[in-house]
């Protein structure tokens, strides 16, 4: 039998109908949440190829020691928040979202470190790339993500997605008390090593 191209689109949409349901039942179990990942990633990801070129030279304009943007979005519970709120801190903005397994990795590690510098100075400000306000608040609550937390729930085409190109998720910058970059997509012990020169 000849393949079709067709065949994956159709698979995945197949599979999501099948594990959608499951995954708000149990979403935490691990095929449903792969399943419902691959579909929803992909599809972010071919709107991110459509204008990746532009994405790119936005991400790269983005140096640093550059200021970096301001921006305003909502949280979960509809209050504005803006990014200059936090001056005076260090702040690790990260762009995520609950389709994409890396972040929820990512989420983990920051909840073990977030307790040490909370209370030195340091801040987290996540802006979700979700489209759906019950998947973003889902992915919270099973996280146990404690930082603020906005988006304006149109996924990879928001505006401010757009103005930091975020061509990949997590994207994330490091930014100093008074708003310039300081790094850009430290993880892990790099991004510790970092946190520990404000002790």
């Amino acid at each position: 039998m000849k393949f079709k191209w067709w065949w994956v689109p159709a698979g995945l949409i197949v599979m999501y109908a099948v594990a959608f349901p499951f995954y708000f039942r149990s979403p935490e179990y691990p095929l449903f949440f792969t399943v419902y990942s691959v579909f929803n990633g992909t599809l972010e990801h071919q709107a991110i190829d459509g204008k990746k070129e532009e994405l790119v030279s936005n991400y790269e304009e983005i140096t640093v020691d550059s200021k970096a943007p301001d921006f305003t979005l909502p949280d979960l519970d509809g209050d504005q928040i803006s990014l200059s709120d936090f001056e005076g801190k260090t702040v690790l903005l990260t762009f995520w979202a609950s389709w994409c397994p890396t972040c929820r990795a990512e989420n983990k590690l920051l909840k073990e470190i977030y307790p040490d510098y909370k209370n030195k100075g340091f801040e987290i400000l996540a802006v979700s790339l979700d489209r759906s306000k019950t998947n973003w608040e889902k992915a919270v609550e099973k996280d146990g993500t404690t930082w603020p937390q906005v988006s304006d729930l149109k996924g990879v085409d928001s505006p401010v997605a757009t103005k930091y190109g975020v061509y990949s998720t997590p994207t994330t910058f490091l930014i100093d008390s008074s708003g310039f970059v300081i790094a850009k997509d430290l993880r892990g012990k790099e991004l510790e090593k970092q946190l520990s020169s404000l002790e």
